[in-house]
């Protein structure tokens, strides 16, 4: 029975290194005199081809690509919570993710944050979503307490994130506040908002991420 499994698993691997031989030989005789597709992989396409692409497949092909612009794969970042928890962006792929940055004493920040508060509370299981609210606590008056009182104020149930160095602030190009990144379950960025949103534009935006 064992030189039979192990005839079996033998006879699989050559069947296997047949397939991807013969594959190759139709994707060479395919593509034969053609530059830039040699390979069959969208990175070594030529980059006017690339441009032609429809537009799902070019976020797919940015997927992989750090950046800020849609399309991009957003910057990983690691910070600490105002309840003491060290997450990473990276811990919620599978997820869409509202990635909002904010301060308390921004007057927008503080029209937007009970409209995200009751988008989140209708629609974060639904939606399969979480929202990210980095405090930009260097620029806070009281630092993490300023954020503490922020959030007791207005009950809010989402996590907060401590931006204490304006590292991930900085990395984001955060210049306009609130300013917020909408991400889909890739981690890729749908979507950058730099105006206070409510409850119904931010469930489009959701809904919308793809």
């Amino acid at each position: 029975m064992k030189k039979w499994g192990t005839l079996i698993s033998i006879l699989i691997i050559i069947s296997m290194i047949t397939i991807i031989i013969l594959t190759n030989r139709e994707i060479k005789k395919e593509t034969s005199g053609m530059a830039g597709y040699e390979s069959a992989m969208m990175e070594d396409m030529p980059k006017d081809e690339v441009a032609r692409l429809p537009e799902d497949w070019q976020v797919a092909e940015n997927a992989g690509k750090p950046g800020l612009t849609k399309g991009d794969l957003a910057p990983d970042f690691e910070l600490t919570t105002l309840t003491g928890e060290t997450v990473k962006l990276s811990d919620y792929r599978g997820k869409k993710v509202m990635l909002n940055f904010w301060a308390s004493w921004c007057p927008p920040c503080r029209t937007e944050m009970p409209h995200m508060e009751t988008y989140y509370n209708e629609y974060k299981d639904s939606s399969n979503m979480e929202i990210l609210a980095v405090n930009m606590t260097k620029t806070e008056k009281n630092k993490e307490d300023s954020a503490k009182a922020f959030v007791e104020e207005y009950q809010l149930t989402f996590p907060i994130l401590l931006d204490t160095k304006s590292e991930v602030m900085k990395t984001y190009g955060v210049k306009v506040y609130p300013t917020t990144y909408i991400l889909n379950t890739e981690g890729v960025i749908t979507d950058k908002v730099m105006f206070a949103l409510d409850d119904k534009m931010l469930k489009q935006l959701i809904d919308e991420s793809k």
